[in-house]
């Protein structure tokens, strides 16, 4: 055990419980990756760089769970060598007792507090590009943890920390601890595409091909998820879920276990939620999950895509322009997307405008809720004005008005570098958020319709020096009548790729902060309100995972087809918004 391994020409690996890379800088100074899961470890470490006449200049941490940055106190102690950890994890790494707490969902008691899910505090600065060294490149797969990076040298060789789990460990424990289920399934994709000649788990055997372990991880996620949805039949609490996991799979239950396997759960149960495959109910005081009717249970599987007639998916959704359960009799407001959904460009979509004139009419209200942050309320009302609609700003609500918000609450006073059009700095500016181009404190991302070279090498710039990072919504593409143009999706992309980083924080659709924006704004219970869109991923997912009613309309974005393939399923889907009118009579 600590067995120094070679790997390539300046690349190596010590041989541990929880593998620890080294890059050779020069003939005296390597960078390791990780440092093992306690003190020991760390001396251990030490010993190994000794032997070799090698002085650690840097610790790169993949993430902060314990066994990955153990030893990091010790090393710096004895080195005074710097340490960096990605994301969020970073908070965790230096103040770590916020680990069994995360875990537990409170004060951990002693027996939580131990060196499996408590390290040792060390001085840990935030990981960016700018500081990694000459022939090492980084890249997040996150969903393992809050933040986590793989790690790749020259050589070929890449560290990719807990982003898959080997089969031997699979087969033993079944259950790999997870944090966000979603972000793991894309950072499989991620790794599987990687260039290399070896890959290097943290835990287990090491791969020159990520293919079929990948495969293995992705079964064994739907492996777990469709379990639950058996489980879930019926009404069960969380900890009768767990206890049928552990049952399931012959687990032993301690502290430990129960904490690490109990957090994946709910994690798996929220994602399946965020789906539309579960939902949760309150009894007597107690919470219960229980799966959606139509969802897969244990053998009664079907595929929809293949399966399925065009109307419908297998009883998940609603057929096209019905409404077999009055779902719309409850609805008291409808929460409008507006590009796709309500017009292209200046012109209608046939049968939009008679179909605001039916909601007031029937004494229903209505808000046009966008994630174009490019435009003012200002000019969204006198461009309904032009297209023969009277309405007021009370009715627009943007992404940029929701980041406003946010920024108020929870960055006061923060100066912000913001990259949007002048319709955006006014805005940002009339609510009282100082911009500063050159000393921000925090960057936030818009749909820039001004922007060129020089304020994407601006912005990259502040996203590398780790402040926080704030978007205004996810959107890759912005609809027009002459087809799609790029938005900020594509931007966040392009500073991704520059940066490593992806926003901290993304305020619009499908995101909970407008949807908080908006619900203060309409003063309409979340169950008596509706969100009307043409686009599964924001506006039908901004419905689905905030306890709105999700209505997907097919005339922008979305298809049918895109609906059997999405796990995303709206409650309703119309051809078109004017489909809807039959519908709003109280």
């Amino acid at each position: 055990m600590y067995e120094l391994v070679q790997v390539g020409e300046r690349t190596y690996y010590i041989d541990c419980p929880s593998k620890i890379g080294i890059y050779r800088l020069d003939d005296e100074r390597v960078c390791l990756i990780d440092s093992g899961n306690d003190k020991d470890a760390g001396k251990k470490v030490l010993k190994v760089l000794a032997g070799k006449g090698w002085r650690p200049e840097m610790v790169l941490n993949t993430h902060s769970h314990a066994d990955h940055i153990g030893g990091n106190r010790v090393i710096q102690e004895r080195t005074g060598c710097r340490a960096y950890c990605p994301g969020l994890d970073r908070a965790f790494a230096k103040d770590t007792v916020l680990e069994p707490s995360f875990l537990y969902g409170g004060s951990p008691y002693k027996e939580l507090r131990n060196k499996f899910l408590l390290a040792q505090p060390s001085m840990v600065e935030e990981l960016t590009e700018e500081i990694l060294p000459e022939g090492i490149r980084m890249v997040r797969i996150d969903g393992h943890s809050f933040s986590m990076a793989a790690f790749g040298a020259e050589d070929g060789i890449w560290f990719v920390a807990d982003g898959v789990t080997g089969g031997a460990i699979m087969q033993k424990y079944h259950i790999s601890f997870m944090y966000d289920v979603g972000e793991f399934l894309r950072s499989l994709d991620k790794l599987e595409k990687l260039e290399g000649r070896l890959f290097i788990p943290s835990h287990g055997e090491t791969y020159t091909d990520m293919g079929p372990v990948v495969k293995a991880n992705q079964e064994k996620v739907r492996e777990i998820a469709d379990l639950l949805r058996g489980i879930c039949r019926e009404k069960v609490g969380t900890e009768d879920i767990i206890q049928k996991v552990f049952d399931k799979y012959g687990l032993g239950m301690d502290e430990n276990q129960y904490v690490l396997v109990g957090a994946t759960l709910r994690s798996y149960l929220s994602w399946m939620k965020a789906q539309g495959e579960m939902e949760t109910v309150f009894l007597g005081n107690r919470l219960y999950w229980h799966t959606l009717d139509g969802k897969k249970t244990g053998e009664d599987t079907c595929n929809p895509v293949e399966k399925c007639p065009p109307a419908a998916a297998c009883g998940t959704m609603e057929a096209v322009n019905q409404d077999r359960e009055g779902k719309l009799n409850d609805i008291d407001c409808f929460a409008l997307d507006m590009d796709g959904t309500i017009y292209l460009g200046e012109q209608w979509i046939e049968g939009a405008k008679e179909f605001l004139e039916e909601i007031q009419r029937v004494g229903k209200k209505y808000v046009f809720l966008t994630n174009n942050s490019s435009k003012s309320p200002e000019v969204y009302v006198e461009k309904l004005r032009r297209m023969g609609l009277e309405t007021g700003v009370d009715r627009i609500i943007t992404s940029g008005q929701a980041a406003i918000s946010y920024l108020l609450r929870n960055y006061p006073g923060k100066k912000v570098f913001l990259l949007g059009n002048d319709l955006l700095k006014a805005q940002f500016e009339k609510e009282g958020i100082v911009l500063d181009d050159e000393k921000p404190q925090a960057i936030v991302t818009a749909f820039d319709t001004t922007l060129d070279y020089g304020k994407l090498c601006k912005a990259c710039d502040f996203v590398r020096q780790g402040l926080p990072y704030i978007a205004t919504h996810p959107d890759y593409n912005c609809p027009t009548e002459s087809g799609f143009i790029p938005d900020i999706g594509a931007i966040h992309a392009f500073i991704h790729a520059s940066t490593g980083r992806y926003p901290d924080c993304i305020i619009g659709k499908p995101n909970g902060a407008i949807i908080d924006y908006l619900m203060e704004r309409v003063s309409v219970e979340r169950e008596r309100t509706a969100m009307v869109g043409d686009r599964l991923y924001t506006d039908i997912a901004a419905g689905k995972n905030n306890g709105l009613t999700g209505i997907l309309v097919l005339s922008g974005e979305a298809t049918l087809n895109d609906v059997r393939e999405s796990e995303i399923k709206p409650d309703l889907i119309f051809h078109s918004v004017k489909e809807i009118i039959p519908y709003l009579q109280r």
